[in-house]
């Protein structure tokens, strides 16, 4: 049987609603006073029962992740960078998976039922938040950050990676090394992605560098264009960029450069002469959007205007 307030009392002479006070940090209890009953309390191997903890603060202690997938870089980064946020603030980090709308809404209503504080929600499909559930949720005003892949007009706080600072620092870093073409391998179609792709073409249409977004017109591009060293965009640098080389001219003296996102992504195709990754501040992001999490938590309106992270660097590979 474990330990309970009373033992710890009656080991350290306090009466059990300061040791309970103490145990919970209560600020009218003395830092000393809170040292001696903590310390009791691990000799004796005194185990808080949180849910009794939760009745009296009204507080889980729990924050969760509702994602479609663990696996994917993206939520391994982001979990990862909470977990170590959360612990520093005493709370734990629980993970909700979901694969189809009916797990959706069930993961919603789990959130509705109030146990955990509050939740990240990491690119939610645009088509799963008009479920009942969710809005129920919404009318609720339940804490709730939408990270990474957002939907507009969600009256909800949302935070992603800036893509046109991370685009716009690609670019710079193709144009020291002399980029005269390009090919855009944007290749999921998500929100993210389309503004990723059209602030490229914006950037390479004003400095007037030819482009395609189809690989299957790359020889077009060289043989339009005296093309020396080519640069190509990706978000996806796996299979879909391996086949690319194929469409290279077989004669004449190409440098391949690279720009891509992600730090999470390892493989990456041989022929590029160097490697210019954009590495998203996981930890920065992460952190901004606990921060927003915490403000909701504790009764604070937060905006609804998307918040749009810089990333952390650039890496030369």
């Amino acid at each position: 049987m474990s330990a309970t307030i009373y033992d710890i009392a009656k080991l350290t002479g306090y009466n059990p609603g300061t040791v309970s006070r103490a145990l919970n940090g209560d600020p009218r209890v003395k830092p000393k006073t809170q040292e001696i009953i903590r310390k009791a309390g691990e000799l004796l191997g005194y185990v808080p029962n949180l849910a009794a903890k939760s009745l009296i603060t009204k507080k889980t202690g729990v924050i969760a992740v509702v994602s479609q997938t663990a696996s994917n870089g993206p939520m391994t980064a982001l979990m990862l960078g909470m977990n170590k946020l959360l612990f520093k603030h005493d709370y734990m980090l629980m993970s909700l998976i979901y694969n189809t709308k009916e797990q959706f809404q069930r993961c919603m209503a789990r959130l509705k039922c109030g146990f955990c504080d509050g939740a990240i929600l990491l690119s939610p499909p645009a088509e799963y938040v008009k479920v009942p559930e969710f809005e129920l949720l919404l009318k609720s005003n339940y804490p709730l950050v939408v990270f990474d892949q957002w939907i507009p007009g969600l009256p909800l706080p949302q935070l992603t990676n800036d893509a046109e600072k991370s685009i716009t620092l690609l670019t710079n870093e193709l144009m020291k090394v002399g980029m005269d073409g390009a090919y855009l391998n944007f290749y999921f179609d998500n929100i993210v992605t389309k503004w990723r792709k059209s602030t490229t073409e914006k950037l390479l249409q004003e400095a007037n560098i030819p482009y395609t977004c189809d690989p299957e017109k790359i020889p077009e591009l060289f043989k339009e264009h005296k093309i020396r060293n080519f640069g190509i965009y990706s978000d996806c640098p796996n299979t879909p960029l391996h086949d690319v080389e194929r469409f290279f001219p077989r004669e004449g003296d190409i440098q391949c450069y690279g720009a891509i996102f992600d730090s999470w992504h390892k493989v990456f195709p041989r022929y590029f002469s160097r490697i210019f990754l954009c590495v998203q501040d996981i930890d920065g992001e992460s952190e901004a959007a606990l921060n927003i999490l915490f403000d909701m938590m504790n009764g604070k309106t937060p905006s609804h205007e998307r918040i749009n992270y810089p990333p952390k660097e650039i890496l030369t590979l």
